[in-house]
């Protein structure tokens, strides 16, 4: 029997699966310390619930098992004269399970999360890919655009 493949918006009872899968790749592969799962989950869940209309959490599953995850954060964009709603999305935190990298999964993620975009009449999608990531938007269509500058500043916790 072949395996089953779905990706889909997130509900909100399956928040912790979208925790756990960031909390595994901010750990595991970016080495980050801090608190465990647990509170993390707490914690996150206290943030979610301030801004869960505005953050969009992806899943991506495997034979109903989560293997991946990609956030679409909805901004509401200044209106001008010609079009007064004006959205835009960022995508953020895409990850998948290293064992299932590269096997064009992280495409079925990002074009459930970009058809639903282009639904909600978005006007464009943006993202700050790592270097190792940005081929990967390219063959999805995202391109080069208007130059954006950054601020950055040190934050303490």
């Amino acid at each position: 029997m072949a395996a089953s493949v779905r990706a889909f918006r997130a509900n909100d009872s399956q928040l912790s699966d979208l925790i756990a899968l960031r909390y595994q790749w901010r750990t595991e592969e970016a080495g980050e310390k801090g608190e465990g799962l647990e509170g993390f989950e707490a914690r996150f869940r206290s943030w979610y619930d301030a801004r869960g209309e505005s953050h969009l959490g992806y899943l991506l599953t495997l034979d109903e098992m989560p293997i991946g995850c990609a956030w679409l954060v909805i901004i509401d964009r200044i209106p001008g004269p010609e079009v007064f709603d004006r959205r835009a999305g960022m995508v953020q935190s895409v990850f998948l399970l290293a064992n299932y990298r590269n096997q064009k999964l992280g495409v079925t993620l990002m074009k459930a999360l970009m058809d639903e975009a282009r639904l909600m009449k978005l006007s464009y999608l943006m993202t700050h890919p790592s270097r190792e990531s940005t081929s990967f938007y390219r063959r999805l269509g995202f391109e080069i655009a208007d130059a954006a500058l950054e601020l950055r500043f040190e934050l303490t916790e």
